[in-house]
């Protein structure tokens, strides 16, 4: 996450001080390849999503595998 940073003068003698930030658009921080915590530097044509805990991010692949584990699909009922 960026660092916002804001100077705020304390003498009120002329007054409260308006302060903005500017934040990223609404499109840009919808965007899932925006987010900090997501890999997407192998972005394939139909990658799906999978965590990887030792880097603490989610990563875009073509094949969903593990070392420590099952992986257990459950699509639901329709």
């Amino acid at each position: 996450m960026a660092v916002v940073k804001a100077k705020i003068n304390s003498n009120t003698s002329n007054g409260p001080q308006r302060v903005s930030v500017q934040l990223p658009s609404a499109a840009a921080a919808q965007s899932f390849v925006n987010l900090s915590d997501v890999d997407t530097t192998t972005l394939e044509d139909g990658a799906l999503i999978q965590y990887d805990a030792t880097t603490s991010k989610f990563k875009t692949k073509t094949e969903i595998s593990t070392e420590s584990g099952t992986i257990t699909f459950n699509g639901g009922a329709f």
